[in-house]
């Protein structure tokens, strides 16, 4: 079986760089805020797509490397390698919508399980976090255990919405629910977890509700860089009174204290990219790749958006529609090797875009 998989592998990758690539004509990019194009790095549109998908919201590329989808109204996660051939399935996962990776190569999933509770006859749902070990079963996901590491047994209406690991194996999730006006315990939080996935504390200087940054609302992304570092996050979030819908944190340091703190000051840089008004209608998700460079999809817009590590915009693309350099509510992003995953979800797709300056 190994070696019919790496045979079938090698065979694809042949086949993969002996496909014509379609460069799109940056003339048919939207007009005004849909889209901007600054800079110069060029996308180019690997084909075909991936599909067989259904409404699938989140990807990554794992550690290994190989691509994970969580497949969401299939109900599944898929793995699949850096050539699209699909390598296998999960077993059953309910409405997967977040996915990471950490460095023992566990998938981390944010989903959910029904269950009948105690004088009831109807199955109640309730947000779960879940981890699927696939160093124990040897990378057959067909037969990895699926096991439930967390969830609130005393609330049915929170939401556990995306992941990101660090290097040590912690990780943060993005939690959210209707529920924001306690002092303590809100339902919208980012959350931290130990190694062994003990909830270890939220966030306390990211609050719900309200207009300023360090503000939170209805998250939908969070991305650590792939070095798995600590010290920063991003998160993306929607909703009408999110001013800020992009936050990029950070932990900073003064004398004996720690505070995290936006890595960019809005009163400072009123005009940067990442903080223009209505730029972002709503972000589903977020990635950034190893130099710092973030990407940003909105399924409001129909669009990627690059910024670079000072939050500045380069390079933008999208429109609705399933053509050439076309996405149609898009829910998730990863970036590996100059290459960007996308979760087409309107279009139950993947669609995969080549960096390159040399074009």
């Amino acid at each position: 079986m190994k070696k019919y998989f790496f045979t079938s592998v090698a065979a694809l990758s042949i086949f993969l760089f002996s496909c014509e690539e379609s460069k799109y004509p940056l003339s048919s990019l939207p007009k005004g805020d849909k889209v901007k194009n600054i800079g110069d790095t060029v996308f180019v549109q690997q084909n075909p797509a991936w599909s067989g998908f259904n409404n699938p919201q989140a990807i990554i590329v794992g550690n290994e490397p190989l691509v994970y989808v969580a497949d969401t109204d299939n109900d599944r996660i898929v793995m699949m390698d850096l050539s699209g051939y699909v390598i296998g399935y999960s077993k059953y996962i309910k409405h997967p919508i977040g996915l990471a990776q950490d460095k023992l190569l566990r998938l981390i999933v944010c989903a959910e399980f029904d269950t009948v509770l105690q004088g009831r006859t109807a199955p109640t749902t309730f947000g779960a976090v879940y981890k699927i070990d696939l160093f124990a079963a040897k990378h057959n996901i067909a037969t990895a255990d699926v096991h439930r590491v967390y969830y609130e047994p005393s609330d049915t209406v929170r939401r556990f919405t995306a992941v990101a690991t660090l290097s040590d194996n912690q990780y943060y999730i993005t939690r959210v629910g209707p529920n924001n006006d306690k002092l303590i315990d809100n339902d919208i939080a980012v959350m931290q977890f130990s190694s062994s996935d003990r909830f270890l504390t939220t966030i306390p200087e990211l609050t719900p509700g309200g207009t300023g940054i360090k503000s939170l609302h209805n998250l939908t992304g969070i991305a650590t860089m792939p070095t798995g570092r600590s010290v920063e996050f991003v998160i993306s979030q929607t909703g009408d009174k999110a001013q800020f819908k992009v936050q990029w944190i950070r932990l900073i340091s003064a004398g004996q204290t720690t505070n995290w703190e936006s890595k960019f000051d809005p009163k400072d840089n009123p005009d940067l990219d990442i903080f223009r008004l209505n730029h972002f209608t709503t972000p589903e998700g977020v990635a950034l790749d190893g130099s710092g460079n973030l990407y940003v999809i909105d399924a409001g817009k129909d669009s990627l958006f690059r910024f670079t590590t000072l939050g500045i915009e380069k390079y933008s693309f999208g429109g609705l529609g399933s053509g050439p350099g076309k996405l149609n509510n898009p829910h998730g992003v990863a970036y590996f090797d100059r290459t960007l995953y996308i979760a087409d979800t309107g279009n139950n797709r993947i669609v995969r875009f080549k960096l390159s300056t040399d074009l």
